[in-house]
């Protein structure tokens, strides 16, 4: 009687040699860039990758048309199965000859999709426990609407790979399709001795030789089938049913590819805005494709020509327009005639003393203007900075400065000259201000009806994201006409066109419609302060004249030799119309946040290059020292003092903060996280050392008040363009903490109220 093998090995032998298992070594040993979109994938989605910008909410709370809903998850569930279609196309191609049997299956390419779904089964588990999760505790949902949410990501999903299928099933031939012959056709005769002269292998070497012919694999109606060995079928006729497929797949992505592109000239249209976690799935699914596309053709020297190509196009760009992927400030002129030189010497010969004296002369009048509206001899003059921090910080003083408001019965708006600061913050305070002239107008009665605080906070990423993705990282074909000249249409553009939708037509203006109402004090002053790539600089930008706020140095003779930090606008830019910029433009330029938004490119030769406030003066507090620094005299004459009103996203320390142990890894990248990582506590050092050296402060003329939204680690909000519900509510909420309720009774008292 045969002896019968041990159950343990049976089983060992059932999992060695089952396919999809076969597949996930394989997976890692020849496919492990793929894996490493699904490590990215799993990362976001459980929070390990961009929990502080929100990432993971995109994925578990996606919105559409403005909603959570369950076209908004249909949608995602979508762009998931068109990823996990890209995963296995790649994967067939780069892993299918590895494993010849495939092609002695009816259906192959199905066969090897069904056998390759680990991981993508895998995500789907995890992102259905997180979407229940995160509805559950953080919405406060009904279990049964965030059940009928899951139900539509798995019908999205299910409804691309079935199109998929629908497409390959009519073109996917196996062998005996191809041939026409049967499979006893091919029998050879095979020798099954085995001998102990053969080399033994280790574990792990069965999985990854791909040397064995014989495999267990999901087949039809989900059952386990045992292939059959390959030996004895011709390597040519293989290759051709695989060539035969790789020719299907390529046709399917780059029909795919093509679809994205052409959605994309239709991204003005909010029906075609998906939810940003949509456009993230389709960028990666776009690139998973092309580097698919590329390997059926060149294989293993894919890599190398896709970066000789990267390095071509930057060589291409730096000599000629073409892929320069240029970003414009609307408005602004870009003839070659106004086109101005940018070097230190152009900076140097715009600053002169008469240039300086005659428009500190014009700025005092506005002062005066703001004084004659106080009512008192000497009043505090109050100076607002604000974080960046994107739509919480907008949101956050937005919110501050209403209140405010209400508390003092708009004394405090009234007594404001100057806000200043990055980013979000500079968006919230700009739309507040906006809303003070429709108010002085007879536009509005109030700022305080609620629907104000829900325009702040709609979604901007939406539809930056979708612009990315379709069409604005690859080609920029369209343009869009703004004061009769052309303009590349980017997700600059979406970002400007969405922010004057959510807030009702606000902001659709240029810079020089301000210039009026804050020469005469309706509003107050704004000072915004991108920073200059190039040279570390900062822009000025103002409707107002403010070459008094940049340094001459010319008549240094201690031997220091300063460079000159602040550019102005309004001088620089003289012949390119700086009046006509768009404001929406301008708040852009302060608030670019990198990648997110592209870098702003002004008409000067070299092409001058800003992006974020934040950069250099996250909160404001450089430029307001500057200010109150070159108008002093004046304030010591004619005000009480300066009440810096400080808006902060995050608190300089925050309760409970802890410095850990540091480890290996820790000091290994510690060097270069310690740039980004106290990047905003560098930035606090230094300006509290700037505020605490001003001679108004130490004569007791500066009172800071500062109102912080983040107080602990544990207060969590989403550094990004998009706001949960739970988040909105938080930061609604905030103004009412213990700290910041204290902070309102010392503001109240200075003001007198």
């Amino acid at each position: 009687m045969e002896e019968q093998p041990n159950k343990y090995i049976q089983s060992w032998y059932t999992f060695r040699d089952f396919f999809p298992i076969h597949l996930i070594f394989s997976q890692v040993k020849f496919n492990i860039v793929v894996l490493f979109y699904w490590a990215f994938l799993f990362a976001v989605i459980n929070g390990f990758f961009g929990l502080s910008f929100g990432a993971p909410f995109l994925f578990v709370s996606p919105e559409y048309l403005g909603e959570t809903t369950y076209m908004s998850f249909l949608l995602l569930g979508f762009s998931i199965g068109g990823f996990i279609m890209a995963f296995h196309t790649y994967s067939y191609i780069r892993l299918g000859p590895f494993y010849p049997f495939i092609a002695t299956l009816s259906r192959p390419y199905f066969k090897f999709c069904l056998n390759n779904s680990t991981i993508p089964l895998l995500f789907l588990i995890n992102i259905c426990i997180n979407v229940w999760s995160f509805q559950r505790s953080q919405e406060l949902l009904d279990w049964f609407d965030i059940f009928l949410f899951i139900v539509s990501l798995l019908v999205g999903t299910l409804l691309f790979i079935v199109l998929a299928f629908m497409y390959f099933f009519p073109t996917n031939k196996d062998l005996f399709r191809m041939t026409g012959k049967r499979s006893e056709d091919y029998i050879v005769a095979e020798s099954n001795i085995k001998t102990s002269f053969h080399k033994k292998q280790r574990w792990f070497e069965h999985f990854v030789r791909g040397k064995d012919d014989t495999y267990t694999y999901i087949g039809s109606k989900l059952k386990v089938k045992q292939s059959r060995s390959c030996h004895h079928y011709d390597i040519t006729i293989l290759n051709k049913v695989f060539v035969q497929n790789y020719t299907n797949a390529t046709l399917f992505e780059v029909t795919l590819i093509i679809s994205f592109i052409i959605v994309g000239l239709f991204r003005d249209n909010e029906v075609f805005q998906v939810p940003a976690a949509v456009s993230i799935m389709m960028l990666i699914t776009i690139l998973l494709m092309l580097i698919s596309a590329f390997f059926s053709w060149f294989k293993r020297w894919t890599y190398v020509i896709i970066i000789l190509i990267l390095f071509g196009m930057n060589n291409i760009s730096k000599s000629s327009y073409l892929f320069q992927f240029q970003s414009n400030a609307f408005g602004l002129s870009y003839l070659n005639k106004d086109i101005q030189p940018y070097s230190p010497q152009a900076i140097n010969n715009l600053i002169t003393t008469e240039m300086i004296t005659s428009d500190k002369k014009n700025y005092l009048g506005v002062l005066n203007n703001w004084k004659a509206k106080q009512g008192h001899e000497k009043p505090k003059l109050v100076i607002l900075n604000t974080s960046g921090g994107g739509l919480r910080s907008a949101l956050w003083t937005f919110k501050v400065m209403r209140d405010l408001d209400s508390m003092t019965q708009g004394k405090f708006s009234n007594s404001l000259h100057l806000i200043t600061g990055a980013s979000g913050g500079m968006i919230g305070a700009s739309y507040y201000r906006d809303l003070l002239i429709d108010k002085s107008d007879g536009k509005i009665a109030s700022t305080e009806a609620t629907f104000f605080l829900e325009n702040i906070s709609k979604d901007l990423l939406n539809r930056i994201a979708f612009s990315i993705s379709t069409s604005d990282i690859f080609f920029r074909m369209q343009k869009v006409e703004y004061n009769g000249q052309e303009y590349p249409k980017d997700r600059g553009y979406a970002f400007e066109q969405q922010l004057i939708k959510n807030l009702n037509g606000s902001f659709d203006k240029s810079l020089g419609d301000y210039f009026e109402p804050e020469r005469t004090a309706v509003i107050p002053t704004m000072i915004f302060t991108p920073t200059i790539v190039n040279d570390g600089r900062r822009l000025l930008i103002s409707s107002q004249q403010l070459s008094f706020l940049q340094q001459n140095h010319s008549s240094d003779s201690m031997g220091l030799n300063p460079i000159v930090e602040n550019v102005e606008y309004q001088k620089f830019f003289a012949n390119s119309n700086p009046n006509d910029i768009r404001f929406t433009s301008v708040l852009r330029m302060n608030a670019t946040f990198p990648y997110i938004m592209p870098m702003v490119t002004m008409p000067t030769n070299p092409g001058m290059q800003v992006m974020d406030a934040g950069i250099r003066d996250n909160y404001g507090t450089k430029t307001t020292i500057t200010f109150i620094h070159a108008l002093e005299d004046w304030i010591r004459e004619n005000t009480s003092g300066v009440i810096i009103v400080k808006v902060r996203d995050s608190k300089k320390q925050l309760k409970g903060e802890e410095y850990k142990q540091v480890g290996m890894f820790d000091k290994l990248f510690l060097p270069f996280g310690n740039m980004y990582g106290n990047f905003p506590r560098v930035q606090d050092l230094d300006q509290d050392e700037l505020i605490m050296n001003s001679q108004l402060y130490k004569e007791g003329l500066v009172n800071v008040v500062t109102f912080n939204l983040r107080e602990s680690p544990q207060d969590k909000i989403s550094l990004s363009w998009h706001l949960t519900g739970q988040e909105k509510k938080k930061i609604v909420e905030a103004v009412n903490s213990t700290e910041n309720s204290r902070e309102i009774e010392i503001l109240l008292n200075l003001l007198n109220f």
